[in-house]
């Protein structure tokens, strides 16, 4: 394929992924959603009882890249990108004309969740292929893309939802999510990606044979030590600045645009410093950076946003570490010809994530203590750091 075409293929990949990062816009829509809600219920529903919602719908991306990853393999990326771009539209439309959190879950939980999951496998995968040797560069670029939109897409939903209200605010999203990923679709002509993988061998392993191997197990532990803190905060991120730092709404919004930042500078340096140094090495200090930015957190107090900022940075560079190399590397493990399904199985480490790093620091937010979380993320993290060190070891005689 002439490298223009490359190039291109690579820009639509990332303006698809620019779109989706407003998933992370969560802490954005669960504010003004759950003000919504006490108003229709005339009664108050707080932030922490949507949590939930959170969970289920970061489980449900990784579930749903199962699916897109094989779909993907086998007809490319254009059907895949077609069908999430419309299941995505329609979780925003749900979560629009939604009044309790019912219908929350199926719009932003079930349909945005696993929209937003065969989309970026889809994009990630196609990226990785398409740029062989530049596996680390191809697949945290389109990460870094998706972290800038979760940078850049927070505020500007906060600032919709003062001027027109929060279901208009999510109305516009549903059009303009429709219109960018299926007109970026319409202009991908790749074949299926088994047909521009090299041809299967030994290097070349399906998804029943990867999770049979030790070195599937060592990293599946280490992603899901790298994303646990990170989904933690994400849930969480504008309570806990309101509540524990003592910020208003407009700084409280802020603080998720800086972990949004962190996590996209991430995605982009760590995939290309990850083609240096390996990728085991950078992901065990990507966790060294979440540990450091948890004992910041630990020691915040009212007041204390610069400390609260730092910690936040520290995390997101971990968890755009991890979802920027690890498609690459699962490619580089277990062979390029059924990459796709193969991140797709490896990404149910991030679903393990979403469901007990949010239930961690709601708990904690119900008992008033988000310390006992942040050193229970510290220890789940640390697990991490070990699966880093055993896949080093593997990965020199791979």
């Amino acid at each position: 394929m002439q490298d223009n075409k490359r190039w291109f293929y690579l820009v639509l990949f990332w303006v698809v992924n620019f779109c989706l990062g407003s998933f992370y816009a969560w802490s954005v829509y669960s504010t003004w959603l759950a003000q919504h809600y006490s108003v229709i219920a005339g009664a108050t529903v707080t932030v922490v009882s949507l949590t939930y919602v959170f969970s289920i719908g970061a489980a449900m991306n990784p579930i749903a890249m199962v699916t897109a990853g094989f779909l993907t393999d086998r007809l490319g990326p254009r059907p895949v990108l077609f069908g999430g771009g419309l299941i995505v539209t329609l979780g925003y439309y749900l979560m629009s004309i939604s009044t309790d959190s019912s219908l929350l879950l199926i719009g932003y939980g079930i349909c945005f969740g696993m929209g937003s999951g065969a989309c970026v496998i889809a994009t990630v995968t196609s990226a990785v292929k398409l740029f062989p040797t530049m596996r680390g560069f191809a697949g945290g670029s389109v990460g870094a893309m998706y972290g800038l939109g979760s940078v850049c897409l927070p505020p500007t939903a906060n600032a919709l939802a003062q001027s027109y209200g929060i279901t208009t605010t999510l109305l516009f999203f549903a059009v303009a999510c429709f219109v960018i990923i299926i007109a970026s679709a319409s202009l991908i002509k790749l074949p299926a990606s088994r047909s521009v993988a090299p041809k299967a061998g030994n290097e070349d392993l399906n998804w029943l044979q990867m999770v049979k191997t030790s070195r599937f197990w060592a990293m599946f532990v280490l992603f899901l030590g790298a994303t646990l803190s990170p989904l933690m905060l994400f849930s969480q991120t504008v309570t806990v600045a309101q509540v524990q730092i003592g910020l208003g709404m407009s700084a409280a919004v802020l603080s998720v645009s800086v972990l949004a930042l962190a996590n996209m500078s991430a995605r982009f340096l760590a995939g290309t410093l990850s083609d240096k140094l390996g990728r085991a090495l950078t992901l065990a200090l990507a966790i060294a950076m979440a540990v450091l930015g948890l004992l910041f957190l630990s020691m915040a107090g009212q007041g204390d946003a610069a400390l609260f900022y730092l910690g936040l940075v520290c995390i997101g560079v971990c968890f755009g570490s991890s979802v920027g190399i690890f498609p690459g590397y699962v490619a580089e493990q277990f062979g390029p010809a059924n990459a796709s399904m193969n991140y797709g199985v490896m990404a149910l480490a991030f679903s393990v994530s979403s469901i007990i790093g949010p239930n961690i620091i709601r708990m904690s937010v119900e008992g008033g203590q988000y310390q006992s979380a942040y050193f229970i993320a510290i220890g789940i993290s640390a697990v991490g750091l070990l699966a880093a060190w055993y896949c080093k070891s593997f990965e020199k005689k791979h």
